[in-house]
């Protein structure tokens, strides 16, 4: 997992835009404070996006559609119909024309053709559906077992077991947090023992 301050990217390119929100934390934790935040997002992303001109605007559609991602996974974890305004939303979204391709004129790499936020969002979106609209991807939805972390991942591992957002992140605390608990229950063996 790559983290460039307060983003992480965990795998799954609408989910971890969905993380910037609050995640029902509050709106402290909100990432997308302004335009500037959202570009920072789109670069240090997957797209890896620079350069581009983000309104207020820009931000609050950006805002609209990662709260319909979060609120439609939050309901394929609960086994619930998700509302259909934000399904709405999603599909109007993934309808616009998304981020395009192109080779560069010695063949030897590709950068996005025209990129803007709005082909950006549309891509986001159109992830969204591939990942909602599948059943053997939506399957693979899983919310991170720490207690104290609420981010909702897409597990792409193998046999289909992880149990946590970055095994470096909250797998290391689980598992730091089990040592020290099986450290000291040791301790109290060892004192009642003696005694």
């Amino acid at each position: 997992m790559a983290i460039a301050k307060d983003f992480g990217f965990i795998g799954r390119l609408c989910l971890d835009f969905a993380q910037t929100g609050d995640m029902g934390w509050g709106t402290r934790f909100e990432r997308l404070t302004a335009p500037s935040e959202l570009r920072r997002w789109l670069s240090l992303s997957p797209l890896r996006l620079e350069r581009l001109s983000i309104h207020p605007e820009d931000l609050a559609r950006a805002k609209m559609l990662r709260g319909a991602i979060w609120r439609i996974a939050e309901a394929s974890l609960a086994g619930v119909i998700p509302r259909p305004k934000d399904v709405r939303l999603l599909n109007r979204r993934a309808w616009d024309r998304g981020l395009t391709r192109e080779l560069d004129l010695a063949a030897k790499s590709m950068r996005w053709h025209r990129p803007t936020v709005g082909a950006a969002l549309a891509t986001i979106a159109q992830d969204a559906v591939a990942l909602f609209g599948d059943p053997a991807q939506r399957a693979r939805i899983r919310r991170c077992e720490n207690s104290g972390c609420r981010v909702i991942f897409y597990d792409d591992s193998r046999p289909g077991l992880r149990r946590w957002c970055a095994s470096n992140r909250c797998g290391d605390r689980i598992r730091a947090k089990a040592y020290r608990a099986r450290h000291r229950s040791q301790r109290v063996d060892e004192c009642s023992d003696t005694d």
